[in-house]
């Protein structure tokens, strides 16, 4: 990726951690700030989870790139540990927060599972006293994995039997982490029956088959949702939008239908630009054209759906509703640059995900087309949907 999507998509996990910017970094100052790292520092800030990420803006204000260097190597190799795939993902955010404190008086030689299991049950002791109990940790390590094996595609149930086996048989905890994956991007369980009406289960849809918006009830919820998001558009930012918009019309003809006109003028001129620059490199009569109109499209929809949220980190293994709750659509174009690698087939099932779920966009179906793609990004953040 190029510098400026790794300074996107940092800023853009700043907003969903609702981290507060030091007054040194507030306006276009974090983007100055970010601007002066090259790709392979900004791709190691990109994956830092919220406590990883807070800890940069502090340590890295009013310092040189060089200077982070070293520290920023620290900061990577043991984020790769804590994160959802590594053998220390249940440690908690004041044991994480404790570890980075730490770093100062650790060498990078020295950064090994082993000492920093240690540095956090220092903090478990500093904490509980030296009375923390087995029970107990385990307990901690298991509310972390709920969420991961949920990531994973594992249902309620199957994960209880597993956590049963485990508390009958602690050493049984390293084999979750080893469990294969269930498959990712299945028609949500409230969707399927309706499924069958228009196109079938999912299982039997080709994986090149992107059904149209051909029946009347559908072009009506669609226009539905296009008018509850059209507002008008002044000043500068129309006019970007226009002149980007007038340049993929210029290349996509008539595959610009007025349903994606009306879409594509709400799209902040930045994404807009992006969506642009990836149809240009691409030929007109190619199904991957196709692909992508539909996601900028759909994407745009889901993301103006505003439902209760609420975030927090999964290794950190945080409370119930100790990050908050906000109301918001969520951000789906965050993704762009996970989906441009899809193949077609794999792209083509989420827009067709995307499609069924504006004809119904229950929670529970957008918390797990929104969990899947978060999964493909690697990074430690999950969204979960509350009444």
């Amino acid at each position: 990726m190029q510098k400026s999507d790794y300074i996107y998509m940092i800023i853009d996990n700043i907003m969903v951690y609702n981290i507060t910017l030091p007054t040194d970094f507030e306006g276009h100052k974090i983007n100055e700030h970010l601007s002066k790292y090259d790709e392979k520092h900004l791709n190691i800030v990109a994956g830092f989870n919220k406590n990883f990420l807070e800890h940069f803006l502090i340590i890295s204000k009013g310092k040189n790139p060089a200077d982070l260097d070293e520290i920023l190597k620290k900061m990577e190799k043991i984020s790769l540990m804590i994160g959802p795939t590594g053998n220390l993902h249940y440690l908690s955010s004041n044991q994480i927060q404790y570890i980075l404190t730490k770093l100062g008086s650790i060498k990078l030689n020295e950064i090994k599972e082993a000492n920093i299991s240690k540095l956090a049950d220092e903090q478990l002791e500093k904490e509980f006293g030296p009375s923390y109990s087995t029970s107990a940790a385990l307990e901690n390590q298991l509310s972390s994995a709920a969420f991961y094996l949920s990531n994973l595609g594992y249902s309620y149930q199957e994960i209880e039997d597993k956590f049963r086996e485990v508390r009958q048989d602690p050493s049984m905890l390293d084999n979750i982490f080893t469990l294969p994956p269930k498959e990712i991007y299945n028609m949500p369980p409230e969707l399927q029956q309706e499924s069958s009406s228009i196109s079938g289960s999912q299982n039997n849809i080709s994986s090149h088959e992107v059904p149209a918006i051909d029946s009347q009830e559908m072009q009506n919820v669609i226009a539905h949702h296009i008018e509850s998001i059209e507002h008008d558009i002044t000043g500068e930012r129309a006019q970007k939008v226009e002149e980007i918009l007038q340049l993929i019309k210029a290349h996509v003809k008539d595959k610009m239908t007025d349903y994606y006109e009306r879409v594509f003028k709400q799209i902040h001129p930045d994404r807009l630009n992006r969506a642009y620059k990836w149809l240009k490199d691409t030929k007109r009569k190619s199904k991957r054209m196709d692909l992508y109109l539909d996601w900028f499209f759909c994407s745009t929809l889901l993301s103006k759906i505003e439902l209760k949220v609420e975030h927090w980190q999964v290794s950190s293994s945080a409370g119930h509703g100790s990050a908050g709750v906000y109301t918001a659509g969520i951000n789906f174009g965050r993704y762009d640059q996970i989906i441009k690698d899809f193949s077609d087939g794999k792209l083509t099932k989420v827009i067709h995900l995307a499609r069924r779920i504006l004809q119904n966009p229950t929670k529970k179906a957008i918390q797990k087309l929104g969990q899947d793609l978060i999964a493909e990004t690697g990074f430690d953040e999950h969204l979960y949907f509350t009444d």
